[in-house]
């Protein structure tokens, strides 16, 4: 195998080293988090992956508005 393959595939796998220590600093912080302010982690982690949504795109936080109230109609 050459040597900058070799190079190549150890870079890779030092990238995917930081991203597993990012993901865990973000965990650490969300847990954090949520016991400041009294909640549930699952719950901090579905508010903030929909306001990522809501930047990133737009409108997702009323489609799931919509969503939710025909969920409430239906379950009526």
């Amino acid at each position: 195998m050459e040597q900058a393959l070799r190079d190549g595939i150890q870079d890779v796998l030092n990238q995917k080293t930081r991203v597993k220590q990012i993901q865990d600093e973000i965990k650490e912080s969300v847990l954090a988090l949520a016991e400041r302010f009294d909640m549930k982690p699952a719950r901090l982690n579905k508010i903030i992956n929909l306001v990522d949504k809501e930047q990133s795109r737009g409108g997702v936080i009323e489609a799931e508005r919509e969503i939710l109230t025909d969920a409430e109609d239906a379950a009526r």
